[in-house]
């Protein structure tokens, strides 16, 4: 390994991102042979900068077809009977990078002397984290994967290494946990060395033994229905545990990357909203849809323009039915928004019902004649969207954004920002705790409380998140239309959606669960491997719910349109030095590869990973023991 190269990457991610080792790299430059031995502390910047659970590759490949099994979402353009497996992506993938960073850390802290080590040593504690978040989704939809051994063939390591079984790394990673907060809770007085070069909580330890802690309700949930007694047993310890749970905001894991960070390169496929849960948002004054989805293009101004051009036949039934209009002129005039007005009334799903798009009953969705959803301009046809997708400020930075408006109106942008993410975070944290309280762990709160805390909680923290991404409409609405409002938070709006009936937990425990799952699933509108997670172990949406069924994708054969339990794996090639074991890795599992599947969907449905197989159905509620 080219240390000099690698040093010099390192300090130059960390100063300028951050701008606080000027002087040590003046100072290092000056002298080559300092450049030599790697500087933990810049090589943890670079571990945390490659921490990256969802990139291009995930929201285009793996992300859209996940959120759509979950019917959180539709395919854009509409779902089809065709489907589309996904590859996922290269789901997980990053866990090799930050393995990397992790064993170099673990290296150069062996090499330090007693004091120095003192000093330096709780740094590689603060990886553990990082590295089961990231190992987790990759064996969500994989099973076994290469952990253990992997990245070790500079410290003698194997070119080779083992695929760890999913029930191993499941004792894998709570053993690295428990193995951190030991040593973070027994030296969380240490002096910080970190600082700034810790760009996710700047140095701060507690924080840091918060979020390992936390980590073991994301894997307790994933054991509920292989070992629920193991499962409650890790979340009594888990609160049991002095460094206790990310418990507010000021704990949540929030990450720049810098102020020309994007997230990603290229553009996410984005799904569109399904009509189902974008009702059930509107109905609750969720106000999280606004940061999940982005607004339609009918503003007050573009309906005018319909009205102007005599094409009000055209506006969507779903959307004149929310329009105030007066007649003058012989024109309709547009005079205001229908309760529950801005910004409610600009979010409308899809049906997530396949091959919609064909169908004429649903042509005020699809326009699949191309005569509804534009206008003509003096040199072209301007169109406009009806309904909504996901929120691509929320999942990438450096956009710009053209507010709609009638045509040969001089447009209007946003400015574009580095992106924050979210990746963790106090809400989750506590939604979690309400199933495992209806479940019998044993908890101080009840589940009502953990319920309420985790949505406000959630919302507020998208909310934060927003305000750092200025996503468009969040620091002022669109100031050439005059019934267009911000799409901001406000504490009245968490009041009004907390006392609502979804928000109550005054049930049967199957109906009680359901809440949660929903809010669960809610949460993870933007995550959509744990959204798939959640659906997938809990069985919600639940078909011939009250509150938010599961639909048959296909009416006509209803359960028969079967949905895949994980993703395809691939047969790797002769000349692969990993050939045996993987195919090795696959056998064990039962697993077959793809290109050798006679009945796709069939497959991945019955061949499932070790902690799904014993995962209710799709839309057949929670299993009770």
């Amino acid at each position: 390994m080219n240390y000099k190269y690698l040093i010099a990457t390192v300090l130059a991610v960390g100063c300028g991102l951050l701008g606080s080792c000027k002087d040590e790299f003046a100072e290092l430059n000056s002298d080559p042979s300092k450049v030599s031995t790697p500087n933990i502390r810049f090589l943890f910047t670079q571990c945390e900068m490659s921490f990256q659970p969802a990139d291009y590759y995930q929201w285009y490949g793996g992300y859209p077809n996940l959120a759509a099994w979950c019917q959180a979402s539709v395919l854009s353009g509409g779902n089809t009977s065709k489907m589309n497996l996904g590859g996922g992506g290269g789901c997980g993938y990053r866990v090799n990078e930050v393995l990397k960073y992790t064993n170099e850390i673990k290296f150069q802290i062996s090499l330090l002397s007693a004091e120095e080590k003192a000093k330096y040593e709780y740094i590689q504690y603060l990886c553990t984290p990082l590295l089961v978040y990231l190992s987790m989704q990759d064996a969500d939809m994989y099973g076994s994967r290469q952990y253990s051994e992997a990245e070790m063939i500079r410290y003698g390591g194997t070119l080779t290494p083992k695929y760890d079984t999913q029930q191993e790394l499941f004792d894998i990673w709570l053993k690295q946990l428990d193995e951190a907060l030991a040593y973070l809770n027994q030296h969380k007085d240490q002096t910080d060395v970190l600082s700034s070069q810790d760009i996710i909580y700047k140095g701060d330890i507690a924080k840091w033994a918060k979020f390992a802690n936390s980590m073991k309700l994301k894997v307790a949930a994933r054991l509920i229905n292989v070992d629920k007694e193991r499962a409650l047993k890790i979340v009594n310890e888990a609160a049991q545990n002095p460094a206790g749970f990310l418990e507010s905001m000021a704990d949540d894991f929030i990450m720049n990357k810098g102020k020309e960070s994007n997230n990603f390169n290229n553009d996410p496929l984005l799904n569109d909203g399904n009509k189902a849960w974008i009702e059930f948002m509107k109905d609750n004054r969720d106000p999280r849809l606004f940061y999940f989805f982005m607004k339609n293009d009918y503003n007050s101004n573009v309906i005018q323009a319909f009205f102007d051009q005599n094409r009000e036949q055209y506006i969507p039934s779903y959307i004149m039915e929310n329009v105030e209009w007066k007649q003058e002129n012989g024109k309709k005039v547009f005079t205001g928004w229908k309760t529950p007005g801005e910004p409610w009334v600009r979010y409308y799903g899809v049906p997530c019902v396949n091959d919609a798009k064909t169908k004429d009953e649903y042509k005020e969705y699809f326009d699949p004649t191309d005569e509804a959803f534009w206008l003509q301009g003096k040199s072209a046809k301007v169109y406009y969207s009806p309904t909504v997708s996901w929120n691509k400020f929320s999942i990438k930075g450096k956009y710009k954004y053209t507010y709609p408006d009638a045509p040969d109106v001089a447009p209007v942008q946003t400015m574009d920002y580095a992106w924050y993410g979210l990746y963790f975070s106090a809400g989750e944290v506590n939604l979690l705790l309400a199933e495992f309280k209806l479940l019998g762990a044993n908890l101080p709160l009840s589940a009502q409380e953990y319920l309420t805390k985790g949505v406000e909680l959630s919302v507020r923290a998208n909310d934060y998140v927003a305000s750092k991404n200025h996503l468009p409409y969040y620091d002022s609405g669109y100031a050439n239309d005059k019934f267009d409002k911000t799409i901001n938070t406000t504490d009245q709006m968490i009041t009004d959606m907390l006392g609502r009936e979804a928000y109550q937990l005054n049930g049967s425990l199957i109906e009680n669960l359901e809440k949660v799952y929903i809010q669960q699933m809610i949460h993870y509108t933007l995550y959509p491997m744990d959204q798939f997670v959640t659906a997938r172990r809990s069985g919600v949406p639940m078909k011939n719910s009250t509150l938010l069924p599961r639909e048959d994708f296909d009416p006509a054969i209803g359960d028969q349109y079967i949905i895949p339990r994980r993703f395809p794996v691939s047969k790797p090639l002769d000349s692969d030095l990993l050939r045996d074991i993987t195919i090795a890795a696959y056998e064990a599992q039962g697993y077959t590869y793809d290109g050798e599947m006679s009945d796709a969907p069939i497959t991945l449905s019955k061949e499932r990973v070790w902690y799904d197989k014993n995962a209710p159905e799709y839309g057949a509620g929670p299993k009770i023991q």
